[in-house]
């Protein structure tokens, strides 16, 4: 096995970098939470369930990509949703800071106009239940956030 090249689960990743560190997550993500409606704990389960805090990991089966694992049609659908002058690129999705600002501004859009994030994730109903109880679970002990954080991972 190459050692810039690996797969992790199903998420094929090449040129890797260290993960990010919870306390690293934390700080990006409140600086860069967009999302009227979901706490910055919200948004840290969600980018550990979704890429255990891997700026660099690529869903091998689909265009999903980064921290949040954003897609094509999540990107663009931001694009269409935001203001003048908000604008992402898919091939930023690997950077965290662009990551988190899209993906939080994708969970308004999901809640709010898609149904739901169980529905537009594709994910299926109940996807998000482990991340609202990861939420409640890091506010309730911010002290120990990896025992919350790995009840969730995949």
């Amino acid at each position: 096995m190459d050692c810039h090249s690996r797969t992790i689960g199903k998420y094929a990743t090449a040129e890797r970098r260290i993960p990010v560190t919870h306390d690293e997550i934390k700080k990006l993500v409140k600086d860069n939470n967009q999302s009227k409606d979901f706490s910055d704990e919200f948004v840290i389960c969600l980018i550990w369930k979704e890429s255990g805090f891997d700026p660099d990991v690529a869903n091998s089966g689909s265009t999903a990509t980064g921290l949040m694992q954003m897609t094509k049609g999540a990107v663009a659908m931001v694009n269409q949703c935001t203001p003048a002058g908000v604008h992402f690129e898919h091939s930023e999705m690997t950077d965290a800071v662009k990551n988190i600002q899209c993906g939080t501004l994708y969970l308004d859009i999901a809640k709010n106009k898609l149904g739901g994030v169980d529905l537009s994730f594709g994910t299926g109903k109940g996807y998000s239940k482990s991340i609202v109880a990861c939420e409640t679970c890091l506010k309730s002990d911010a002290a120990h956030p990896m025992v919350a954080l790995h009840k969730i991972h995949k």
